[in-house]
């Protein structure tokens, strides 16, 4: 007989398996809650970057204007001949200087001088057909034809005369007094012409020498000549090219003064003035010029809200070539304030300037800008103060708020006496 406390195990095979997995949860759980009751890792504190510290000053500065533009010859003109006819000779070249009356481009003349010499003769063959040498002392009544007229009507009239009295107590009959009377009219008529003739030749004449004269001018002017003195920014014709009036052959400059125009906006119209003094700087150079306000516009662009300006620019040197982009500063008679700070403390990313200024150990980066440099010093406005502490010179590994310590130099020097010792 079995005893009833006891087991077959071997009847229950799934139990030991229970039993195993059951354990090894238990002993899972255990070594999670054993984990999650140790004590949290405190987190690690940086250490506050040591820099270099210096104080804002307001500094007092003339209220100026700044404005851009480019400057342009004083002078600039595309130059064609006065008259028509193919290019013999060139006689300049890009970038060439010349004088005022210098010859540039020259036309073949001899068709001119030839029509001027055809002109001329055919004056002086009509003045000699006159009778006379001198054509602005002419007698009309002088010249032979109008002399022999007026003898013929002279002649007439003094028949008429005669036969007027016998006509009128009939010994002369009506026939007879009216062939006087014809023979006196035609007589004036002839005289008169003779007096128109003389006139028309005389216009004639006048109209000849004229003529002469043209061709002469033209034979000049085929000669195309430099109306200032400057330099040749372009040649645009060749030698055996038929140019005319209307065909610009050479573009000349004169740069010994720039035009620089400006646009002033309309709330600082009142505060420029003609004779104005104007420092300008040229790009891409290190040249400074300074010009004078000399022509303001009538009125102010109602689209732009800006009044137009020319700055003159000295540059007898010609230095600086027309064309360049130029920054112009113009002062205004005032002043405002600035804050100056070390050049090193300024630092630049993307066109965009900033200043590290330390509020309650904190680095803050402020948004400036760069008004003038001045030897070691910058002159800035923008979101910074006057008194305000700005680091010096930003370590790379400094930003926006990272805490900092200020007086690095002098831990420098506590740690070499420290290594010293």
């Amino acid at each position: 007989m079995e005893s009833p406390n006891v087991r077959d195990e071997s009847l229950h095979p799934v139990s030991k398996g229970v039993v195993a997995l059951t354990i090894g949860l238990a002993l899972l759980g255990t070594a999670c809650n054993g984990a999650s009751a140790e004590a949290p890792t405190a987190p690690v504190e940086v250490a506050p970057i040591p820099v270099d510290t210096r104080s804002a000053e307001s500094v007092q500065v003339p209220l100026t204007l700044e404005l851009e533009g480019t400057l342009e010859p004083n002078r600039h003109a595309r130059l064609s001949p006065l008259v028509a006819g193919h290019v013999s000779e060139i006689r300049v070249e890009l970038g060439d200087t010349v004088e005022a009356n210098a010859p540039l481009v020259v036309l073949r003349s001899a068709d001119f001088r030839l029509a001027a010499s055809a002109a001329s003769a055919r004056a002086e063959a009509q003045l000699r057909s006159l009778g006379v040498d001198d054509p602005h002392q002419v007698d009309v009544e002088a010249v032979p034809s109008v002399v022999a007229a007026q003898s013929d009507l002279t002649t007439a009239e003094d028949a008429l005369r005669r036969l007027t009295p016998l006509h009128q107590s009939g010994a002369v009959d009506d026939q007879t007094f009216e062939q006087a009377t014809q023979r006196e009219a035609a007589a004036r008529a002839r005289y008169d012409s003779a007096r128109q003739a003389v006139a028309a030749n005389l216009a004639s004449y006048q109209s000849l020498r004229s003529e002469a004269a043209l061709r002469r001018s033209d034979a000049t002017n085929a000669t195309l000549r430099a109306p200032f003195a400057g330099s040749v920014s372009a040649r645009l014709a060749e030698v055996g090219e038929f140019v005319g009036p209307q065909t610009p052959v050479v573009e000349l400059v004169d740069a010994s003064q720039l035009r620089l125009t400006l646009q002033v906006p309309e709330r600082f119209v009142t505060k420029v003035h003609e004779g104005q003094r104007v420092q300008v700087t040229i790009d891409g150079t290190d040249l400074r010029r300074e010009g004078v306000v000399r022509h303001l516009a009538a009125a102010i662009d109602s689209a732009r809200r800006t009044l137009t300006v020319e700055v003159m620019v000295p540059n007898e040197d010609f230095s600086v070539r027309a064309g360049h982009f130029a920054r112009a500063r113009i002062d205004l008679g005032e002043e405002r304030e600035l804050v100056s700070v070390p050049s090193t403390a300024v630092s630049e990313r993307a066109g965009v300037y900033r200043v590290y200024a330390i509020v309650d150990g904190i680095a803050e980066a402020r948004i400036v800008r760069v008004v003038e440099r001045d030897g070691d010093l910058t002159r800035l406005e923008g979101d910074l103060r006057s008194g305000e502490t700005v680091v010096s010179a930003p370590p790379r590994e400094l930003a926006d708020g990272v805490r900092v310590r200020s007086g690095v130099s002098a831990m420098r020097a506590e740690a070499g006496a420290a290594s010293e010792g």
